[in-house]
C-alpha cells in the first residue's frame, strides 16, 4: 500500500464518524419524506400511489414540460449570450442574439408553462410558494442594507462599541413566542394599539395590520380615493400583514447579521485604509473599493443564510398569524403544517415539503453560482 492511498484511507476513517452521522440525521429524513410522499398516508401507511401527489400538486405533467424546456432554453441563452461576449468583446451583437433566443425562452416557461400549471395544480402550493418569495424579497435586501449600515458605523468610531452590539443583539437571543406575542400586540387593529397610534401622529388612519389581508398597494390606492383598480394588485403585492411579519423578521436578524458583519469589518486589514488615505480616496471610495469587496465574502454567507432561513421559516408566522389574512401571511412551511395536523394527510405534504427542498436547493446553487462569482475571497 503506497503512502498516498494510507493517508486517503486514514482521511476517510476520520471523516466515518461524521458522514454517520450526517447520513442518520440529515439524508435519511429526506428519503424518507420522500418514501412517504409515494403512499396514501394518512394516520398510518395507505397504498402505494407512485407520484399521484406531486402530479396533483404541480399540475399537469404537460405545462410542467414546457416550463422546464424554457428554463433550460433561457439557461442555453445566458450560455449563448456569454460565450459571445468573450469572443466579440462587449458590442450589441451578443445581446441582440441572447435576447431573439432567451424572450421565446420566456415566453414559453411563463405563459406556456407556469400559467397552466397555475390553473391546473394546487392553490395551496403556489399561493404559499408566491408570499414565501414576497416574504423573502422583503426581508433579506433590508435586513442585509441596514446590518450593513450599522456594522460600518460600530467599525468607524461610534462610542461604546460593546453596549450597541448586546443591544442589537438582545432581539435574536429572545425567545420567539414571547417577541412574536408583543409584535401581535403591537400591531393589533385596536385604535390604541402601537402602531395605530404612531400612524396617527403621521395623520393617517388607523390599519388593520396583522389582520389586514389586501395588499399595502391596493390600501394605498384607497388612501388615493382610487377604489377600482385590477383584482391582480391584491394577488400579485404582498398583503399589510405580511409587511407586518417582514419588519417583525427584519428586527429579530438585524442584530445577528451586524455582529456577523462588525467580525467580518474587523478582519479587513488597517494597511488598506491607511494607503486609501494616503491616496486621498473618498469616504465612499473607500467603501465601495476596499470594504465591500473585502467584506463580501460574509454578506455572500449570509445572504445564503437569510435565503434558505425565509423559505422555512415557520415558528412566528404561526403566531402572528389571524383567521381574517391567512391566505396572505401562509407561507408554504405552514401549509404543510396545517396538511398533517388539520387534514392528517401526511402523503401530501411530504410531497409538498419535497417541493420545498428542491425550490430551496435549487435557488440555493443559482445563487452560488451567480453571486458567487462577484465575491472577493484575496489573491
Amino acid at each position: 500500500m503506497d503512502n498516498r492511498t494510507k493517508d486517503t484511507l486514514i482521511a476517510w476513517s476520520f471523516l466515518a464518524p461524521a458522514l454517520a452521522v450526517l447520513a442518520g440525521f440529515g439524508i435519511f429524513p429526506i428519503g424518507y419524506a420522500f418514501y412517504v410522499s409515494l403512499h396514501q398516508w394518512r394516520i398510518r401507511k395507505g397504498e402505494y400511489i407512485g407520484f399521484d401527489h406531486y402530479l396533483r400538486a404541480l399540475g399537469e405533467p404537460g405545462f410542467l414540460v414546457w416550463f422546464i424546456a424554457g428554463l433550460v432554453l433561457l439557461w442555453c441563452a445566458c450560455r449563448v449570450y456569454r460565450s459571445l461576449r468573450d469572443r466579440q468583446g462587449g458590442g450589441y451583437l451578443p445581446i441582440l442574439i441572447a435576447a431573439g433566443l432567451g424572450l421565446p425562452a420566456l415566453w414559453l416557461s411563463l405563459d406556456q408553462g407556469l400559467g397552466g400549471l397555475l390553473e391546473t395544480g394546487d392553490h395551496r402550493l403556489y399561493n404559499g410558494l408566491k408570499i414565501t418569495l414576497f416574504y423573502a424579497l422583503g426581508t433579506i435586501p433590508i435586513q442585509l442594507g441596514i446590518s450593513m449600515l450599522l456594522a460600518y458605523l460600530l467599525f468607524k468610531s461610534l462610542r461604546a462599541k460593546g453596549v450597541f452590539r448586546i443591544l442589537l443583539f438582545l432581539p435574536y437571543v429572545t425567545p420567539v413566542i414571547a417577541s412574536a406575542v408583543v409584535f401581535r400586540t403591537i400591531f393589533s387593529p385596536h385604535p390604541s394599539s402601537v402602531a395605530n397610534r404612531f400612524w396617527a401622529l403621521l395623520g393617517f388612519e388607523n390599519c388593520r395590520w396583522l389582520y389586514e389581508s389586501k395588499s399595502v398597494v391596493g390600501l394605498f390606492l384607497r388612501a388615493l380615493d382610487i377604489s377600482t383598480y385590477p383584482a391582480w394588485v391584491d394577488s400579485w403585492f404582498p398583503s399589510l400583514a405580511l409587511v407586518s411579519i417582514v419588519l417583525y423578521n427584519i428586527w429579530v436578524y438585524i442584530g445577528y447579521d451586524t455582529v456577523i458583519l462588525l467580525a467580518g469589518l474587523s478582519a479587513i486589514p488597517q494597511h488598506y485604509y491607511e494607503a486609501a488615505e494616503i491616496d486621498g480616496a473618498s469616504p465612499w471610495q473607500v467603501f465601495r473599493n476596499i470594504t465591500l469587496p473585502l467584506v463580501s465574502p460574509t454578506l455572500f454567507f449570509l445572504s445564503m443564510v437569510a435565503v434558505i432561513g425565509t423559505f422555512k421559516a415557520f415558528n412566528h408566522i404561526y403566531i402572528m398569524r389571524t383567521p381574517g389574512a391567512r391566505d396572505s401571511v401562509d407561507v408554504l412551511s405552514i401549509a404543510i403544517f396545517d396538511l398533517i395536523f388539520e387534514f392528517h394527510n401526511a402523503g401530501y405534504a411530504a410531497a409538498m415539503a419535497f417541493v420545498l427542498f428542491i425550490a430551496i436547493l435549487a435557488l440555493t446553487l443559482v445563487q452560488n453560482r451567480v453571486l458567487g462569482k462577484r465575491v472577493f475571497y484575496g489573491d
